[in-house]
Parts: C-alpha cells; sequence; structure tokens
C-alpha cells in the first residue's frame, strides 16, 4: 500500500485532471454494463409478456448505449494525453534530478542501472498510469456495480456472485503477494544484466584479446539464466491467478444460471430479469478473470516505479544556478596583484570516501587523504606529485565541493570553503580533467560549454578560445570547421585535439582558480607539447594547482609540493 501510494502521489499537478477523466471513464464503462442488462431485461419481457412500452423503453436505452459508446474513445484519448504530459514532465524532473546527484551516487551507481532506471523504468510509469490503473480499478468498478445491479433484481442470485467475487478477492490477495516478490527479484537481475552487458560492451576489446572472455560469458550466462528462472516463477504464478480467476468466474456463472433457472421454474423470477442477471455476472466473472493480469501488471509497474522514486528520493547536491550576475561572488574583482593573500589555505584535512557509509566498519576505513597545511597564495602555480592513491585527485574534488569537508578547513580567498554556495565555489574554478568529454553536437557548442553568462557567446569569443588553446589551427582543417559534428565522448577526435578544446573550454570560463588533474599524461609527445604550450598561454595571471605523476613542464610552475 505505501508503494501505491507514492505511486499515485508522483502525479503532481495534474493529479485532479487525471482522476476527474479516469472516474468519468470508469462510470460510463460501468453504465454500460448495466444498461446491456437492462436492454436484456426489457427486451426478453417484452418478448414474453407481449408489452410493446417495454421494447421500446428497450430502443431509447439502446440509443444511449450508441452514443455513450462513441464518447467513450474521446475519453480514453484525453486521458493517453494527459498521461504522455505527465511522463514528459516526470522524465525532465528526472534529468534535473540527475544533474544535481552528489558524487557518492556517481560513484556508487553502475552507469547501466541509472540509465535503465531514467529510461526503461520511467517510460513503464506510461503504461501504469494510463493501462494498469485503469485495468485494475475498471474491473473492481464493473463487479460492484454489477452486484449492486443484481441485488435490485435478485437479492438470492447477488449472493452467489459476492461469494465468489469475495473469494476471487481472497485468492487474488494472497498470490499477489507471490507475484510482487517475483517481480522484485526480476528486477534486480534486469539491473544485474543491464550492468554485464554495458562492461562487455565498454571493455570489448580486452575480451577480443584475452582467454578471460570465457569468465565473463560464463558470469553473464549464469546471470541470464538466473533471471529467466524468476521470470518463469512470477509468470507461474500470474498463470496460477488467471486459471483459479477463471474458475471461480465459471462457477459463478453456472451457479447463477442453475439457480436462476430454478427460480423461473418456481415463478419467483421472470425470464428478463434472469437474463439481465446472467448478463450481468459474465460480466462479473470476465471482469473477475482479467483482474489476476492486471494486478499482476500493476504490481510489476509498482516495483519498476519504486525504483525510480527511490531515485527521486535520494540525497542530491545543492542546485546550482550558472550565471554569474546571481550568484554572489564577483570573480573580476579578485585582486590578483598581491602574492601574498591567499587563494587557497588547506590546514588539519582528513578526508575518507566511506567516513559517512554507517554501514562500513569504522576501525577498517583508510584515509584517502591527509594534509596538514597548504598555503597557495593568488596567482602562485603549484605542480603536486606522489604516489597513486595519497590523495591528489580526491583534494582537486574537495577543493569543487564535489565532497562535504568535514574534517580540517579549506578556504578559498579567504573564505571557508563550507560558507560558500556550490554556485560561488565552481564559478571561481576551472577544472581540467586528464580527459575531458565531449558531448555530441558541434565542436563550438562544446567550447561554448565553459560559458558562464546569461547570454550565448558569440563565434567571436569561441575562435579567441581555440586560439588560445591551439585548437583553432586543427579545428579550421575539419570539412566544417566550428560546425563539425562531435560524437559522444569524442570519439572522431584524438586526445591531444579533445584535451585543447577542453583548455577552450576553459579559455571560455576565465575563473581565477584553475585545476588541472594530470592534463597531458594520456597524450602522445606531439600532443602533449600542443597541451602544454596551450596551458602555458591559459596559466597567466591564474592561480593554478596541477596534479602529475610526472614532471614535464615542471619549470612552468613556481614550485612542486609531493603528497605522501
Amino acid at each position: 500500500m505505501k508503494d501505491l501510494k507514492r505511486f499515485l502521489s508522483y502525479m503532481g499537478k495534474y493529479r485532479f485532471a487525471y482522476w476527474f477523466i479516469l472516474i468519468t471513464t470508469l462510470i460510463m464503462e460501468s453504465s454500460l454494463q448495466i444498461l446491456y442488462s437492462y436492454v436484456t431485461k426489457k427486451t426478453l419481457n417484452a418478448i414474453e409478456f407481449q408489452n410493446m412500452q417495454l421494447f421500446r423503453t428497450a430502443v431509447v436505452v439502446c440509443v444511449v448505449i450508441v452514443i455513450l459508446k462513441c464518447l467513450f474513445p474521446y475519453l480514453r484519448y484525453f486521458q493517453i494525453r494527459l498521461v504522455r504530459k505527465m511522463v514528459y514532465e516526470f522524465k525532465l524532473n528526472l534529468y534535473e534530478k540527475l544533474l544535481n546527484m552528489n558524487m557518492y551516487f556517481f560513484n556508487d551507481t553502475h552507469s547501466a542501472d541509472a540509465i535503465k532506471t531514467l529510461n526503461w523504468d520511467a517510460n513503464s510509469l506510461k503504461d501504469s498510469w494510463f493501462s494498469h490503473i485503469y485495468w485494475v480499478l475498471g474491473k473492481i468498478v464493473i463487479v460492484v456495480s454489477s452486484i449492486i445491479t443484481m441485488y435490485f433484481y435478485n437479492r438470492m442470485l447477488t449472493c452467489i456472485s459476492l461469494i465468489i467475487s469475495a473469494l476471487t478477492a481472497f485468492v487474488s490477495i494472497k498470490i499477489n503477494q507471490s507475484i510482487k516478490k517475483y517481480a522484485k527479484k526480476v528486477q534486480k537481475k534486469s539491473t544485474k544484466l543491464s550492468m554485464l552487458l554495458s562492461d562487455i560492451i565498454s571493455g570489448f576489446v580486452t575480451l577480443k584479446m584475452n582467454s578471460g572472455t570465457k569468465v565473463v560469458l560464463n558470469y553473464f550466462y549464469e546471470e541470464n539464466e538466473a533471471s529467466f528462472q524468476s521470470e518463469k516463477d512470477r509468470v507461474k504464478m500470474e498463470a496460477l491467478f488467471e486459471i483459479v480467476a477463471f474458475l471461480l468466474g465459471i462457477i459463478g456463472s453456472f451457479g447463477t444460471i442453475i439457480v436462476g433457472v430454478w427460480l423461473v421454474s418456481e415463478g419467483r423470477v421472470d425470464y428478463g430479469t434472469l437474463m439481465a442477471v446472467v448478463t450481468l455476472q459474465m460480466g462479473v466473472s470476465n471482469a473477475m478473470q482479467r483482474l489476476g493480469s492486471s494486478i499482476a501488471a500493476l504490481t510489476t509497474s509498482l516495483v519498476r516505479a519504486g525504483h525510480v522514486f527511490d531515485f527521486m528520493e535520494s540525497e542530491m547536491e545543492e542546485e546550482i544556478t550558472w550565471f554569474t550576475a546571481g550568484n554572489g561572488l564577483e570573480r573580476k574583482n579578485i585582486n590578483v596583484q598581491n602574492k601574498r593573500d591567499k587563494a587557497i589555505d588547506i590546514s588539519d584535512l582528513h578526508f575518507s570516501y566511506n567516513e559517512n557509509d554507517e554501514s562500513k566498519d569504522k576501525n577498517k576505513m583508510h584515509a584517502q587523504l591527509n594534509s596538514e597545511k597548504m598555503q597557495i597564495c593568488i596567482g602562485e602555480k603549484v605542480m603536486i606529485t606522489g604516489e597513486s592513491g595519497c590523495g591528489k585527485s580526491t583534494l582537486l574534488k574537495l577543493i569543487q565541493g564535489f565532497y562535504p569537508v568535514q574534517n580540517g578547513k579549506i578556504k578559498i580567498l579567504g573564505k571557508d570553503i563550507n560558507e560558500y554556495s556550490l554556485a560561488e565555489l565552481r564559478n571561481v574554478i576551472t577544472y581540467v580533467p586528464q580527459d575531458s568529454y565531449l558531448f555530441e553536437g558541434t565542436i563550438a557548442e562544446n567550447i561554448a560549454f565553459g560559458w558562464n553568462e546569461e547570454t550565448a557567446p558569440v563565434m567571436d569569443v569561441i575562435v579567441s578560445a581555440a586560439k588560445k588553446a591551439h585548437a583553432d589551427e586543427f579545428i579550421k582543417d575539419l570539412p566544417e570547421g566550428y560546425n563539425t559534428k562531435v560524437t559522444a565522448g569524442g570519439t572522431n577526435l584524438s586526445g591531444g585535439q579533445r584535451q585543447r578544446i577542453s583548455i577552450a573550454r576553459a579559455f571560455m570560463k576565465d575563473a581565477p582558480i584553475v585545476l588541472m588533474d594530470e592534463p597531458s599524461s594520456a597524450l602522445d609527445t606531439y600532443s602533449e607539447n600542443a597541451v602544454l604550450e596551450a596551458m602555458s598561454v591559459f596559466m597567466k595571471k591564474k592561480t593554478v594547482i596541477m596534479v602529475s605523476h610526472r614532471m614535464t613542464g615542471a619549470e612552468k610552475f613556481n614550485r612542486v609540493v609531493r603528497m605522501d
């Protein structure tokens, strides 16, 4: 029930319109079922008693039925239109939420799991809101309205239908509990399979060139078999549900007919009333037979939706507005002339990635970063070296606010990092990673990603940034220049070209503090020299921290700090 409440609560501002259309649809559908039985009763009684007035009444009701049947598809059209709009806006909220998730989410969540949640599971909401709720409530409304109508026709026949319906409802609740359990297993196995497929695709070169392929494929086969077994168990329970509902429906229909024939022979019920009740009972039996599969479908939807809603309710970062004018910090007024002023002041800093995870053994935690004291003046260039795992990259992440600073202090431009909003903090920092990601679009659009003003940059600004990054020379040689399409990840460009576009992006942001995480370590000699030349221009009048395993380009820095 908790999952269902949460499922319904995410309808948002369209909740009233959704329920109004759905309830109107259900009332119309149940009314048609009742009117069918009424027409049957009046028509047969007109024949039995030779009463033309009853026949004329039946004809009038038939006209009403035709009108309602013509209106019914329009209600369903308005409902699917509303549901599509609901899902569209919900998915926009999902993507906005994704952009504001904290680093713990990206570290702990496999990309395949996130894609499955944001795409497949989110898309299932359309079927849930449009079909599954309608199926379940539609069957229930038909059963209830039919039984109430049967009560006015004949109480004894109604009791038979009521007993069968109650028995079917009891069985439905019991079997549905098992279906939900198996649906959760299927959901977990599907997620695991998505992860394995993602790993196989990402590591296809390694798999092609090594004998370990069999190990990976055997693991996939095992998970696939487990998923198949879970799905088979779920389908078995659904089939059992439908069989039981079908048998109970048949018993109800035959029971109603047998008792009804006896009542007609005793003269206690007319033939038209009997057939009206039988018509309603057949509708009840049909509804109860389909109720099983409808509840099973809704249950599976609730499991999938629960995965999406868990994501929506997970912890995220502070929301960021990326416009300089509204972030409360004037970058351009920062004094870069006084070398004694501290751009970054670090003291007694200790950090571990699992320090906030209560499930971890605190005694077994190992520190990812220990820094007693580090001061960097405004305009100073510092290279940080050290062994792998000593916390160099972690330090850059803490300065950018990707993780909270809880043990120790970091001051940025004389102000404690925890006193900044994320918009203020990240507005004064430019980050150049080892392998900058390029998004699908044009080269100009990828360079403009660094622009931090409300209005879009003009092309001259983009070209100027590219020239400073020594990217203009290769961009002009491309078939469409700055309008050349870049594939996702920039796979149609070389590593050096991607990195120079990344530096051009950094020129566009023009922040006073620059953080670089081994920007040239994965490049060949020619590309590395081009990138280092671009960096030398970029670092002028900036406070720079560059993390590197190698001492290449150390002469461009004021000092080298080694972390242990």
